[in-house]
């Protein structure tokens, strides 16, 4: 997992390679006039989800992984309270793949907690569990954009 904010991209974030870069500016002039839907990025295979969702208490959100999709999850407005942790539950680390990309679970093995606000963003790698869409202080609206990156391009 990774955790910056969009405005610190280049050179106070060097250590983000320059294609995850141009593909998280890319997906935010996209999505700051897009409506909510799945928009095709310059780079063939990564796209980016726009998302427009209210947040709801942890206790009734699922945690996720992906096993072939890196995730770049962008909170354009609002807040944001993510959970995230090192490993997924035992039944779901050794599959090679998933329908459709994801499998959604309950519990997260020493569960952290980190809250985003507009400009926020944070990498989630294959296998890596991750609790979107938690309120923070409250339920609010917030606007995302979620760039999936295939992992093959990271070879």
């Amino acid at each position: 997992m990774l955790y910056a904010n969009i405005n610190h991209l280049g050179a106070q974030v060097p250590y983000i390679h320059a294609s995850f870069q141009q593909w998280i500016k890319e997906a935010v002039q996209i999505a700051s006039a897009a409506e909510p839907g799945k928009y095709q990025l310059a780079q063939q295979d990564v796209f980016v989800v726009v998302a427009e969702a209210t947040t709801e208490p942890q206790q009734q959100r699922q945690a996720e992984i992906h096993k072939n999709y890196i995730d770049v999850q962008i909170l354009l407005s609002g807040k944001e309270r993510l959970g995230y942790g090192l490993y997924p539950p035992t039944e779901y680390a050794e599959l090679d793949a998933l329908e459709n990309d994801v499998v959604l679970f309950d519990s997260v093995s020493d569960e952290q907690f980190i809250d985003l606000n507009a400009g926020d963003f944070v990498i989630f790698y294959p296998n890596e569990p991750h609790r979107p869409l938690c309120a923070s202080d409250e339920i609010c609206a917030v606007k995302k954009a979620i760039v999936k990156i295939p992992r093959a391009l990271c070879k």
